[in-house]
């Protein structure tokens, strides 16, 4: 690790602390600087704004997270389990990140076009992961399916358009807390509608 990629390690580490500690929102760059032991200057040679570090730590937080979580789904029994057990605990994961952090709707509103920038590789992951686990299944005789690629596709899209589209309506209607219990329900109904129509 260079230097920078240090410096860069301790700044977001300090700002994680004081995302935990104030909430975004109420998090300055200010705090950030001197909880690192710099100077608020110096923070913009490596991060534009609080948000940027947030995001950037997120999301890398985020693929050692879908990490573990591939792997403990795959040690499940039954394919309907591993893609339900899989799009909740991924849904819930991602709230929990906003919740844990206590990031406004309005905050969430300049988040969402970068965090969209960086997260389609991250995607691309978790839909060729699911496209595995789907076509693993078909091979084994459990399921019936043509396009596990496909229905792969649909399942990441559709539960993160459920997501999103939760803290959309939270935006329009200036709501304080965005509540994702009714998308959860939605996911659990597409997977058994999903495999009640596969199933071998």
């Amino acid at each position: 690790m260079n230097k920078r990629e240090r410096i860069k390690s301790k700044i977001e580490q300090a700002a994680m602390d004081c995302f935990e500690r104030y909430g975004l929102d109420k998090t300055t760059l200010e705090d950030i600087a001197k909880a690192v032991g710099l100077n608020k200057t110096s923070l913009y040679y490596y991060y534009r704004n609080k948000e940027d570090i947030f995001i950037e730590v997120a999301l890398r937080e985020g693929e050692k997270y879908i990490t573990t979580l591939q792997e403990t789904t795959i040690a499940k029994d039954e394919i309907e389990e591993c893609i339900s057990f899989y799009l909740e605990s991924r849904f819930n994961y991602y709230t929990q990140i906003l919740n844990m952090n206590r990031v406004s709707v309005e905050t969430l509103t300049k988040l969402l076009p970068r965090f969209f920038e960086l997260y389609d590789a991250l995607m691309r992951r978790e839909k060729e992961f699911l496209t595995g686990l789907l076509s693993d299944a078909v091979k084994a005789g459990k399921i019936n399916m043509k396009t596990p690629q496909e229905v792969a596709s649909v399942l990441i899209n559709f539960t993160d358009a459920l997501k999103h589209n939760v803290e959309q309506q939270a935006i329009l209607k200036r709501e304080q807390n965005i509540d994702y219990t009714q998308s959860l329900k939605d996911i659990k109904t597409l997977v058994t509608l999903i495999f009640d129509g596969i199933k071998n």
